[in-house]
């Protein structure tokens, strides 16, 4: 039999549209991808050829579970340029295999039975890492009168004296909201009142049009209760690669790493080194541009279906409207909508209580077959 706390583990929502389109494709459906967070592009070259190069070099065994020393440099080093955070490669910074494994890590070291754990309300699916984990998730709003910002009362109402860990994601999964300096500081000041740790999943960090990024760490009395997560897969196109990592005061690296001892081990080998051609490098700002453009040309299609507003995305590759006019439930349209259109989309309700009512547009697909998604939809209104 199942442990019982899996009873109250889910399904993957996004997963589960994806299976959809797996079984049209294989029927010989024309699927048009907008459900999955994935970058459509290639891996760049150089950091392709980095990793042939450690294929031919023998590099095909187990590393160090803080990940190999070139990679620590080269992410301490990204940590002090781009966030103003000093990690010490040799103790404060570790690979990971995939943000997925930091962040359950982080849950699994800081929170068991008995334990609150805040999250964000929509987001990706940080509460089935609580549940794992034996505590219990406790949703905070994200406003979509802001941007989609966190909403300081839902959270002030969420604490609670068994809350141990604060998890924060920005630019965000599934709104692409990005955290403003104003928020970003209330949230400090709220961590510290209740001396909460605080998990800050920063994966979207390249991925980001308008505003400035802020890594909660590097803000006054945050250094010592922040766990920051990020990693290759989404600036880089590299998600089958598995890579991400962490930095965290050495305080809190102790129980991170047993976690990954009796997980994972170690982030691919391979994997670690292309990510030090990687990590730090400009190789992502082609595909930067190439999602500003699908926004852009997302946010246009939108304005033209009744009823689908949304605000504008600040950062990573999401756009999250409202149903159209007339649909009330978001499962059934998504469900009608592919098999009818072939054009996949996620339901908003996958993402918390806050998605009801709101569809996530993934624009992971060429420009061209965006406004052929939109011209399936409309075509597929008009005719309801």
């Amino acid at each position: 039999m199942p442990a019982q706390r899996m009873e109250q583990v889910p399904f993957s929502g996004i997963r589960e549209v994806f299976e959809m389109c797996d079984r049209l494709e294989a029927a010989g459906e024309d699927v048009i991808h907008l459900e999955i967070g994935r970058p459509d592009f290639d891996t760049p070259e150089p950091i392709k050829q980095a990793a042939v190069e450690a294929l031919d070099d023998g590099a095909v065994h187990y590393t160090s579970n803080y990940g190999i020393a070139p990679l620590r440099e080269a992410v301490a080093a990204k940590f002090r340029a781009d966030n103003g955070l000093d990690y010490d490669p040799d103790g404060e910074v570790v690979v990971t295999a995939g943000v997925t494994e930091a962040v359950f890590a982080a849950v699994l070291a800081f929170a068991g039975p008995g334990d609150e754990v805040l999250v964000p309300d929509p987001a990706w699916t940080y509460h089935a890492s609580v549940r794992i984990a034996g505590a219990e998730p406790v949703a905070y709003d994200l406003d979509p009168a802001t941007g989609f910002q966190p909403d300081l009362d839902s959270l002030a109402a969420g604490v609670s004296d068994r809350t141990t860990l604060l998890i924060v994601n920005s630019p965000n999964n599934p709104t692409g909201g990005v955290l403003d300096a104003e928020t970003a500081a209330a949230i400090r000041d709220f961590a510290v009142e209740h001396d909460l740790l605080v998990l800050s999943d920063e994966i979207y960090e390249k991925i980001i049009y308008e505003g400035t990024h802020h890594s909660l760490a590097a803000l006054d009395g945050m250094y010592d209760r922040t766990i920051t997560a990020n990693g290759c897969s989404k600036a880089y196109s590299m998600t089958g690669w598995r890579l991400g990592y962490l930095g965290a005061p050495a305080h809190l690296i102790d129980s991170l790493l047993r976690i990954r001892q009796y997980t994972t081990l170690c982030a691919p080998t391979l994997s670690q080194h292309a990510a030090v051609r990687a990590v730090g490098s400009d190789l992502h700002e082609p595909m930067v541009e190439a999602f500003a453009a699908r926004r852009e040309r997302v946010l246009e299609r939108l304005a033209d279906v009744p009823g689908m507003d949304a605000p504008t995305p600040g950062g990573a590759l999401y756009a999250f409207p409202t149903l159209p006019a007339g649909v009330d439930d978001g499962w059934p349209f998504v469900r009608s909508l592919l098999e009818d259109t072939g054009v996949a989309l996620v339901p908003g309700s996958v993402f918390g209580a806050v998605g009801e009512g709101r569809v996530r547009i993934a624009y992971s697909n060429s420009i061209d077959r965006i406004d052929e998604a939109f011209d399936r939809l409309e075509a597929w209104l008009d005719d309801r």
